[in-house]
């Protein structure tokens, strides 16, 4: 038999390689879950969220997608900073990590695939602000998980079936001849008029084949072009005379002579009007400050004055203007000179009577 000596040992040894056996399925454990160090230092940070989406305790926490801590704690907040997070979750990170976290980082929940666990993603956050400390609570966002797809799809196959059901309703409308298309589909109305405008098309194509009509004689018909032609000639004609030739237009165009009497004819009026402005000439002196244009100016105020003792009814000429007696005695010899001769024609002896006296 073994002495108790050996069975001590033996049972000591047993022992030994259990708890290095722990300690090993420990680490294993750690380095699977993708957790820190168990001994090394850790802070604690908070967020709120507006759904757990069945995230567990001991979930891990993702810092861009690098594991730096796990979830120790998930609960419903009695007294949430918003009603919409009322989902309170208390993550341990380990604090070699937190020189990247601020405070202005943000907590959405995800899955390690499309039916993995949820877990933890934490986004860096920018330089500006603070770094996160133990206690930081963290913003959350509405996270784009599987239940949100699931929740979405639902919308979309919920919209899909009342489209699935209108475009029915428009497929029997269709059916039934109804609406612009349910009549170009069904009703031979429309397939009448285009056979009826076919043929149509067909006549008029016939005639104009045939040269009928002036579309048709355009068509078969090279008089007009000869026409065209012909008054093409002409006008190549009349420009090779307005080039080459010695008419009238050809003159204009080439001869410089019209062009030298009108700089001549605007030179002269240049000078003119110069010799005008100077006071040169009967105009200029008329137009000028000169004696004669004095003379001009007594000249038209004493006309001016004449003009106004006429308006007044002063003088001869204004009584002539205005008062109607000499009219009207003018009228009355008028008369009576043609009476007078009325008389005389009636009764020629009674006026032409001659005395002659002998003595």
């Amino acid at each position: 038999m073994p002495s108790r000596s050996d069975v001590k040992w033996s049972q000591l040894r047993v022992g030994v390689l259990v708890a290095i056996a722990a300690v090993i399925l420990v680490f294993v454990i750690f380095a699977v879950t993708g957790q820190s160090s168990l001994f090394s230092p850790k802070i604690t940070l908070y967020a709120y969220v507006p759904d757990a989406g069945g995230m567990l305790t001991g979930a891990g926490v993702n810092l861009e997608g690098v594991a730096i801590g796990n979830v120790t704690e998930i609960h419903l907040a009695e007294h949430p900073p918003d009603p919409s997070v009322p989902v309170k979750i208390t993550m341990s990170v380990a604090k070699g990590h937190s020189r990247w976290l601020r405070q202005d980082s943000t907590v959405v929940l995800g899955t390690a695939g499309p039916l993995g666990q949820t877990l933890v993603n934490i986004s860096k956050g920018t330089l500006a602000s603070p770094p996160a400390v133990n206690g930081t609570v963290l913003r959350g966002i509405a996270s784009t998980g599987i239940n949100s797809l699931l929740v979405t799809s639902h919308s979309v196959l919920a919209n899909a079936n009342e489209l699935e059901l209108r475009i029915g309703k428009i497929l029997d409308q269709i059916q039934g001849g109804q609406g612009s298309i349910g009549k170009l589909l069904y009703s031979n109305q429309l397939y009448d008029r285009f056979d009826s405008t076919a043929r149509n098309l067909e006549v008029l194509t016939a005639n104009l084949n045939a040269g009928k009509g002036t579309a048709g004689k355009l068509l078969t018909d090279d008089t007009l072009y000869q026409k065209l032609k012909t008054a093409l000639d002409n006008v190549n004609t009349l420009v090779a005379q307005l080039e080459h030739g010695n008419g009238t237009m050809a003159k204009l165009i080439h001869d410089p002579s019209l062009y030298n009497h009108a700089d001549q004819l605007m030179s002269s009026l240049h000078q003119t009007t110069q010799g005008i402005n100077e006071g040169h000439g009967a105009i200029g002196a008329l137009l000028t400050n000169s004696p004669t244009s004095a003379k001009l100016k007594d000249a038209l105020a004493r006309l001016d004055a004449v003009l106004a003792e006429i308006q007044t009814g002063n003088g001869t000429i204004a009584k002539l203007m205005k008062d109607p007696a000499l009219y009207n005695n003018l009228n009355n010899l008028s008369a009576e000179s043609r009476a007078l001769i009325q008389a005389i024609r009636a009764n020629p002896k009674k006026y032409l009577t001659i005395h002659l006296d002998i003595f």
